[in-house]
């Protein structure tokens, strides 16, 4: 879901006794002053559960919260792997909400927090090219800025198993290892306020020895005037799909080598009949799959995020 960064912010003042240890901001400092944090991850990674431990609200999209003197922001962002929407519609979302006016019409980034749950399951191609869009969005100069915090620790028994699979991930060709060679964290998100707001403090510290972040899709939307497939995101995303519209031309080609006799007439065995069936329907479903992704293909190239409300979020 797109973020609605216009709504009021009011409404946050009548929640100020959900919790002792933070309460919400009644009034707004300069936003240079504002440490804003993005967080992303997959679907059901546990943003909105974090948010909420963080702030000690049950909002659960934009959240401005009071943390040791210092104003938060934490702002959910839409699920890398949302099954109702593509990743073309997802990096549409997140373009339009760097160009959007609100939170970050005069104000920066100061980091990112990448939800991850712990899953002893093996990288898969889904995990590897979520991870290359986002590293696309975000630019090398930007990896010391993310924490990746683990989640659901509570649902796995044996930690040395954990720690293999976080090895795995960390390690030479594993999924994280360029993000943190570039000063990525990975860290344990312990499901209670004290972690969340040890994550949140790292971001503050290093918001502090080393100023603001702008995202590399923030400044080649400025540059390329808004077109998407000019970016490096863009151009990552691209890649994605055209691997994937010819790993479907090849199975289509295999799939057609496979065809069963055709059973129209009654008289047919009605083995082969259910054979011809179960093999049209996978056909259609991979055909359909196709026309999806070349649509997707066709929508990526002209792509452009409105230039002149893009330039009025930066410069005012």
């Amino acid at each position: 879901m797109l973020l609605n960064f216009d709504s009021d912010m009011s409404n946050h003042h009548s929640r100020r006794e959900s919790s002792r240890n933070v309460q919400l901001a009644n009034s707004k400092p300069e936003q240079d002053s504002r440490i804003m944090i993005a967080m992303v991850g997959v679907t059901g990674a546990g943003k909105t559960t974090f948010a909420s431990l963080a702030s000690g609200t049950r909002e659960p999209m934009a959240i401005e919260f009071m943390l040791d003197s210092r104003q938060i922001v934490l702002i959910d962002t839409p699920g890398f792997d949302d099954d109702m929407r593509s990743d073309l519609v997802i990096l549409e979302d997140i373009a339009k909400w760097m160009a959007k006016k609100g939170y970050l019409k005069n104000h920066l980034l100061d980091g990112l927090i990448f939800l991850h749950p712990v899953m002893l399951n093996r990288v898969g191609g889904s995990e590897r090219n979520r991870t290359r869009l986002l590293q696309a969005i975000l630019g090398k100069d930007a990896y010391s800025r993310v924490i990746i915090a683990t989640t659901f620790w509570g649902s796995i028994k044996s930690e040395e198993e954990i720690n293999r699979w976080l090895d795995g991930r960390k390690s030479v060709g594993g999924v994280w290892h360029e993000m943190i060679q570039h000063g990525a964290k990975v860290m344990k998100h312990s499901n209670d306020a004290m972690s969340a707001h040890n994550i949140i403090g790292e971001i503050i510290k290093i918001t502090d020895e080393n100023g603001k972040l702008e995202p590399l899709l923030r400044k080649e939307l400025k540059n390329h005037k808004g077109r998407v497939i000019k970016t490096s995101a863009g151009k990552e995303l691209e890649r994605q799909v055209m691997k994937d519209i010819v790993s479907l031309d090849r199975k289509l080609e295999e799939h057609e080598k496979d065809r069963p006799p055709d059973s129209d007439g009654r008289d047919k065995d009605l083995e082969v009949r259910e054979k011809y069936k179960i093999w049209h329907r996978d056909k259609q479903m991979m055909e359909d799959r196709l026309q999806r992704r070349k649509k997707q293909l066709k929508k990526l190239g002209s792509l452009v995020i409105r230039i002149k409300t893009f330039l009025a979020s930066i410069f005012g």
